[in-house]
């Protein structure tokens, strides 16, 4: 039978998992009273601003500041939290919630822009060449883990990488084998694989759903 099994930063009790990676918070303090608006692109960075808040009571503020994120998955971290949800993007890509932010952020405003320390969607970036005052902070990063030879995927195995950086790790730790199909959770994970490998983009963003759709597709259950 085909082995699907998810490559990133967790196991997963639903699909075989092979951790490449773990993440790190970074420790800051700020006075987010300066700010207007929070935008986050990743669960990893709600939790890194909810880490930081409690050791760092002033932060708590964060919850009464309008938040604007990419994906349910992030937005559902966001509220359990108490975070003020003030938009949730239509899709899970980068570039794409760039550009629906630019269509509702003030330019009066100042937003501060939670991310990793390595991102390939360049979304600050982009909002600050169209005239927006955002403030980018780093607020995680990614680590690379050693993973056992004896993890290495059989032949044919299906790969649904979680990130970017799930990709860079995995070829770290593991010869690529042509018989893999790669599969990208989000359009910026796609751009991240090498373009001479079999890939595609999963047509939702959900770990979970993803994995049910390629077990139906590859092992037709």
């Amino acid at each position: 039978m085909t082995e699907i099994i998810v490559v990133g930063y967790q196991n997963y009790d639903f699909s075989k998992s092979l951790v490449v990676g773990k993440i790190a918070y970074e420790d800051f303090c700020l006075n987010l009273e300066d700010f207007d608006g929070l935008i986050f692109t990743s669960k990893n960075a709600i939790y890194s601003l909810y880490d930081n808040a409690t050791k760092y009571p002033k932060m708590q503020v964060w919850k009464q500041i309008p938040s604007y994120v990419i994906g349910m998955g992030s937005a559902k971290v966001l509220q359990g939290f108490g975070g003020n949800l003030a938009y949730i993007s239509r899709n899970g890509h980068g570039e794409e919630f760039a550009k629906e932010l630019a269509l509702i952020l003030d330019k009066q405003k100042k937003y501060l822009y939670f991310r990793a320390d390595t991102i390939i969607s360049k979304l600050d970036k982009k909002l600050k060449d169209d005239g927006f005052n955002i403030v980018s902070l780093i607020s995680y990063k990614s680590i690379c883990m050693d993973a056992h030879k004896n993890n290495t995927p059989p032949k044919g195995s299906i790969l649904l990488f979680t990130s970017p950086s799930a990709y860079r790790f995995f070829l770290q730790n593991f010869s690529w084998d042509d018989s893999y199909i790669a599969i990208a959770l989000g359009k910026t994970t796609f751009r991240a694989f090498d373009s001479k490998i079999k890939s595609e983009v999963s047509q939702t963003q959900e770990v979970y759903q993803t994995v049910l759709s390629l077990k139906q597709r590859f092992q037709g259950n």
